[in-house]
């Protein structure tokens, strides 16, 4: 089993509550908390919705790829990650050899009605586009090796749930 103090990365869809329950959780353990998306937007002085438009979603990758292995070390925190990051063969793969991963599993009903408000996010177009994305990251979210049904839940319920099972 992987440091108890090893960083803990949330993943999951879009509008799963990643940050929410990331500071929340870090809140929790005293530990810091980490956003990919802001560390890329930091690193690359560009919005994601331009990083997108302007590089396109290949770029986008390798800079999350690069961040991820910048925490390479690192103990205690969380880290929010993209929607799309545990589904990219070489990010899942630094988060595994780095931390433990925790799939924020929220029905795509309720994950896309939590993003109706929010930021841009480039990778989301329509219902249908938002459907097949979300299958096709299923395999990758539930190689997960942990895994919280968040429906029905508070951030708070979430975060307690993930520190139990860590």
């Amino acid at each position: 089993m992987k440091d108890r103090l090893a960083p803990v990365f949330l993943v999951g869809f879009m509008g799963a509550g990643k940050t929410t329950v990331g500071r929340a959780l870090a809140r929790l353990l005293g530990w810091e908390f980490v956003d990919l998306d802001d560390r890329i937007v930091e690193a690359s002085g560009r919005s994601i919705p331009e990083i997108f438009a302007g590089r396109g979603e290949a770029h986008f990758r390798e800079l999350e790829a690069e961040i991820l292995a910048d925490l390479r070390g690192r103990t205690r925190i969380v880290v929010a990650c993209g929607g799309g990051t545990y589904a990219h063969d070489r990010s899942r793969a630094l988060i595994d050899a780095i931390g433990r991963a925790v799939w924020l599993h929220a029905p795509l009903a309720q994950a896309l009605a939590r993003c109706e408000n929010g930021p841009a996010r480039p990778m989301l177009r329509d219902a249908a586009h938002a459907e097949a994305l979300y299958a096709a990251r299923l395999p990758a979210y539930r190689a997960a090796p942990l895994r919280v049904d968040i429906e029905g839940l508070g951030q708070e319920e979430v975060a307690e749930r993930i520190a139990d099972l860590l």
